[in-house]
């Protein structure tokens, strides 16, 4: 049978087989009609087990013209000449049946005026007839498509194991059953042991994540699908580790959230991401109070062009406020964030504008020109090694420019100013650390000025920041290696963007003022597995196909971060993934002497002082910056 698909596919011959099929519809209309000739002629067969009665012959013949035209005549009703046999499914079977039934009534109704004339027909000929018709023409249509799918060659079809429950991956499968489909399932690793042994579409079930690494191999499994939206994480890691030596490639089906009624295609298949097998609690938030809360207010957005301040700016969009501001000095960045919330939000009034927080005259006369009622200040430095080198730079922007936008914020007397922190402020050991922590500790400070309430968010790495270790691993991979880490012991909490700013939302609408806020980040991550599984989830093995490499710490960086200062007791919040800080009272006056030294030693460009006043105002901090001239 091979070898004819095979001979079908030499260029003259398909040329022909693609012009019948192109002209199809007399070819089909003629085999049906032959197939309801032979089913009625067959009832009578069986009807009289092979010796027909001579007076039934007569009647026979005569009413043989009159069942091909009404089962004719109401099959083209049921457009049943023009399916794809190919493709023919339950519904085309559905079909047949009800265009069968209802043709087999109008006989029998037709019968009961042509019965002079044409002789008695047994009534069992009707439901013999019926039966026959069904199964010859339903059953031509599944033998067709039986044979395209076991014969015809797969091509370049990827042969994949799904894992997950059978009800979860039964549409996916039943859309693979396509033979045109990219994917062609070999088994199917169901969770629960009760349906090993069974097929679904033919496709063999096994059960126990044990088996896998012998299931792969016996199938010759290209890629893994996973159809488990709910997997528990530590179940997929292992089918990661158990197959890793294999060389797969991962894909995953979305979240019942992401699809709507739940209901999977093949194009809602995709890779698996990093973000996928972190282990974090899944990430909510109170929608309609922070909708309330946000609706027809003027808010300002610093640093709007950057990873998160972008993304705050897409979320705020979202809850309908009077204006968006948005306030960023990388004229590009700002300039593709303003085009993108255009499109998809072509109503909302949005002022995007080059601007500087370290132009404190400027950031006075545009709070004044908008007053707005929310500030979330994301506008920051963040490059650890970066700011290592340049911890003038450092404080002139982290530390003097949020103190410039303070100011602005408390002239305009916004109603809350959000800061976005990072848990490189808690026992700082790297400039970029110790400045958003003097910037933590002179926003905690402005609390008793005036009614604006000052809020501080503190979290961890972001997944897909700009810079951040996830773009620069993918990018390092895209190259064939190798992966450069700073060292193997290295850990991370990490979290993804959104996630980090529905969280910064749902704190800016809890904040009563003097609050710090830590986000539930879920367990530290080390930066080797992260790496470890990048490259396994491209279907390489780590050592072998993309070698590993530790550059060492540089400047400034930390084994491990924390996320909660030694002096600050942890208190729970009405949100089980935010955690509130409390820490010792600090003073407006002190803190306004200490920035006002600050400036001064900027202003001098004096390195060295810089870093003995850090010292001195954050006790904790360790710097690993030794003596700069």
């Amino acid at each position: 049978m091979s070898n004819l698909f095979d001979l079908l596919k030499g260029s003259r011959v398909e040329n022909c087989w693609r012009h019948l099929i192109a002209h199809r519809l007399p070819f089909i209309v003629t085999f049906q009609i032959g197939l309801m000739a032979l089913a009625y002629l067959s009832s009578y067969y069986i009807r009289f087990e092979g010796l027909i009665p001579q007076q039934y012959y007569h009647t026979m013949f005569l009413t043989l013209p009159v069942f091909l035209l009404v089962q004719g005549l109401v099959f083209y009703y049921h457009d049943l000449y023009h399916g794809l046999w190919r493709y023919v499914g339950f519904a085309d079977l559905q079909n047949i049946l009800r265009a069968t039934l209802l043709s087999m009534v109008a006989l029998i109704v037709l019968e009961f005026f042509t019965s002079p004339f044409t002789g008695k027909i047994p009534r069992s000929i009707f439901v013999l007839d019926a039966l026959l018709v069904v199964a010859l023409i339903g059953g031509c249509r599944m033998i067709m498509r039986l044979l395209r799918e076991r014969y015809i060659p797969a091509g370049n079809r990827t042969r994949v194991m799904l894992v997950g429950p059978v009800e979860t991956l039964e549409p996916l499968l039943r859309e693979m059953h396509n033979p045109h489909s990219q994917y062609l399932p070999m088994v199917v690793v169901d969770p629960d042991p009760s349906f090993r042994g069974y097929r679904v579409y033919d496709v063999p079930i096994v059960s126990g994540i044990r088996q896998m690494a012998q299931v792969v191999q016996r199938h010759q499994v290209q890629e893994i699908i996973f159809g488990w939206p709910n997997a528990p994480l530590d179940e997929l890691n292992e089918i990661i580790g158990e197959c890793k030596r294999f060389q797969l490639r991962y894909k995953i089906i979305p979240s019942l959230a992401e699809v709507l009624g739940g209901h999977y295609r093949l194009t809602d298949v995709r890779d698996i991401e990093l973000e996928d097998l972190l282990p974090r609690p899944p990430i909510y938030i109170d929608h309609e109070e922070v909708s309330n809360f946000l609706k027809d207010k003027v808010i300002l957005v610093s640093g709007g062009g950057g990873s998160i301040g972008s993304e705050l700016c897409r979320q705020v969009a979202k809850f309908s406020p009077r204006t968006l501001v948005i306030l960023e000095r990388a004229e590009n960045f700002l300039y593709e964030t303003e085009i993108d919330l255009k499109r998809r939000f072509p109503e909302l009034a949005i002022e995007a504008l080059v601007a500087s927080i370290n132009d404190g005259i400027g950031l006075y006369q545009l709070l004044q020109h908008y007053r707005p009622d929310l500030v979330f200040h994301a506008a920051a430095y963040k490059h650890v090694p970066l700011m290592e080198r340049c911890p003038i730079e450092a404080a002139y922007n982290n530390i003097l420019g949020t103190r410039n936008l303070v100011k602005a914020a408390l002239a305009a007397k916004v109603e809350r100013f959000v800061m976005i922190s990072t848990d490189k402020a808690v026992n700082p050991t790297s400039v970029m650390g110790v400045s958003k922590r003097i910037a933590e500790k002179y926003v905690q400070s402005c609390n008793d000025k005036t009614s604006t309430r000052f809020i501080t968010t503190r979290f961890g790495n972001v997944l897909g920041s700009a810079g951040s270790v996830i773009p620069i691993l993918k990018e390092q991979l895209a190259r064939g290696g190798p992966l450069t880490i700073t060292h193997p012991e290295m850990e991370r909490f990490l979290m993804t963007i959104p996630e980090s700013v529905q969280l910064v939302l749902q704190a800016a609408y809890m904040g009563k003022g003097n609050d710090v806020f830590i986000f539930n980040m879920g367990f530290s991550v080390k930066i080797l597995d992260l790496a470890e599984k990048l490259i396994l989830l491209a279907g390489k093995t780590p050592g072998k196909d993309v070698e590993i490499s530790y550059v060492g710490l540089r400047p400034g960086e930390k084994l491990y971060e924390e996320l909660f200062v030694d002096d600050e007791q942890r208190e729970p919040t009405e949100h089980p993934m935010i955690i509130r800080a409390i820490g010792p009272k600090e003073s407006g006056k002190v803190w306004e002497e200490h920035l006002d030294e600050i400036q001064e030693l900027v202003h001098k460009r004096d390195v060295n002082g810089l870093i003995a006043k850090f010292k001195t105002i954050v006790p904790n901090y360790t710097p690993q910056l030794q003596d700069i001239g």
